[in-house]
């Protein structure tokens, strides 16, 4: 090995062992950052604290429902149920099949009444477009506002039924108390498992059957703390209570976590709309300085790389808004 080699060997080295080192240095500082950012997060939620009876608690029971949860298959929904999971979650009556055509009719009825008022096929669909947009937005609100309302019932059905226990009653005299006193959307799931049970059915499975076609997570958790404490026996009024503390503290930690994110929801309406707007703004004031992007292939690729782009923003900041814990 001659003299130009070796000094080529040992520059290559000192090259990759400078690179290697910049890079070691640029993922210790990201990581420094992240578990910077991770604790401010932990703080402005309060659970960087010492742990509380009632955090050790929620605690005990996501570890139990976890290891519980474990013990099923995982089943894969269909398109249909998990439509039909939507449909009972936002509260319509009606069949997913009414709601689908009714939907479907009222976007064609916009889309006609547009282009006869002389908007044209690309204005008309932005209208039909809109129309099934707000729709969705509309039927997400009211999921997000029923779920809200079940975890405030199921916190004051769980006092009642404790203190039903207490009183002397049994556990099916306290869903019964419940169902009278409770109004929609707990009433019919507390009614539903008294129905059960008065046909035959377990109380384990029949509480476990309302839970699973519930997906409430507090249900679920509610379901199998008292499957458990069937199995094994105690002091169930005990439970109950500790239960609906748990159940409080998620619903604070909750609220805590909205109050975050709110800013970033606020930001994603504001930036997702206004495209929106000045794109029907414009078609209204002057169609043909937009006509461009509807008769030359390069103004439709143009048009299709924007509605990609607003709907991966759009994604984008909805991951961004998501707090897991």
């Amino acid at each position: 090995m001659n003299r130009e080699n070796l000094i080529n060997i040992i520059f290559t080295i000192s090259v990759s062992g400078l690179a290697f080192s910049i890079w070691s240095i640029c993922v210790v500082l990201w990581l420094g950052q992240h578990l910077t950012r991770l604790k401010t997060v932990q703080r402005r939620l309060g659970i960087a604290k010492k742990e509380s009876d009632a955090s050790r608690t929620l605690r005990l029971w996501r570890e139990i429902y976890k290891d519980t949860e474990s013990l099923k298959l995982p089943q894969k929904e269909t398109f249909r149920e998990r439509l039909e999971r939507l449909r009972n979650d936002a509260g319509w009556h009606a069949s997913i099949q009414t709601v689908i055509l009714g939907v479907i009719g009222i976007a064609i009825l916009a889309f006609v009444v547009v282009y006869i008022l002389g908007g044209g096929i690309p204005l008309a669909l932005c209208a039909s477009a809109i129309y099934v947009a707000l729709f969705v937005g509309y039927t997400q609100r009211r999921i997000s506002k029923r779920a809200a309302l079940f975890e405030r019932q199921l916190v004051d059905a769980l006092g009642i039924a404790a203190r039903a226990l207490r009183a002397g009653h049994p556990l099916i005299g306290a869903f019964r108390l419940v169902s009278e006193e409770i109004p929609d959307p707990l009433k019919t799931v507390f009614f539903q498992i008294c129905q059960e049970q008065s046909l035959g059915l377990d109380m384990k499975d029949s509480i476990r059957k309302v839970a699973d076609t519930t997906h409430n997570t507090e249900l679920k958790l509610f379901a199998t703390a008292v499957a458990i404490q069937l199995e094994s026996g105690g002091n169930l009024a005990v439970l109950i209570d500790s239960l609906a503390a748990v159940i409080r503290a998620r619903m604070r930690l909750n609220r805590r976590v909205r109050v975050i994110t709110a800013q970033t929801q606020l930001s994603k309406k504001v930036l997702i709309g206004l495209p929106i707007l000045l794109f029907v703004a414009l078609n209204i004031i002057s169609p043909e300085y937009l006509q461009p992007l509807y008769t030359t292939s390069a103004g439709r690729f143009m048009l299709a790389i924007t509605i990609a782009s607003v709907l991966l923003g759009s994604w984008t900041m909805s991951r961004l808004s998501v707090l897991r814990f």
